[in-house]
């Protein structure tokens, strides 16, 4: 699989990324007004990253700036805590990136941070110096979707 910049994420704070979708159900459709929502101020690019994940993860769609909820995004909004955690897992857990690395937890496990770190290194598509600050970000989501890193 041919992984592309533009499929690792820069919404380093997940519970934002789930903030976008109960921002736009409640109209802010626009990065500016997402950032505003999330309490950030960025001149709309943090809006725009927090809005991106929440699209790439598919709960929102977007189009020229507005913000509307999937089918996906609906049910989300709809559910309890702990079935938006379990939707929220599934949807993560189905990325390139992270069907990727799962796959690579299979076949690898245990994995330590620093083996994990190389890995991610060899699939980043960008430049190194972006792909340290996207491993911190990259953590986050492992982190989330439990999956287990030795120290």
């Amino acid at each position: 699989m041919c992984l592309e910049t533009s499929d690792f994420l820069q919404a380093d704070d997940i519970n934002k990324v789930f903030r976008v979708v109960e921002a736009v159900s409640l109209g802010f459709v626009t990065d500016e007004q997402i950032e505003n929502y999330l309490g950030l101020n960025s001149g709309s690019r943090q809006g725009r990253y927090y809005r991106l994940a929440a699209e790439k993860i598919g709960l929102i769609i977007n189009s020229e700036n507005n913000a509307s909820l999937t089918t996906t995004g609906q049910l989300f909004i709809n559910s309890s805590l702990n079935d938006r955690a379990i939707l929220a897992q599934n949807l993560i857990a189905s990325l390139p990136v992270f069907a990727q690395v799962i796959s690579y937890f299979r076949t690898n496990s245990p994995i330590s941070i620093n083996q994990l770190n190389t890995y991610f290194l060899s699939i980043y598509p960008g430049e190194a110096s972006t792909a340290s600050r996207r491993f911190s970000t990259f953590m986050n989501y492992i982190r989330y979707l439990g999956l287990p890193i030795q120290q």
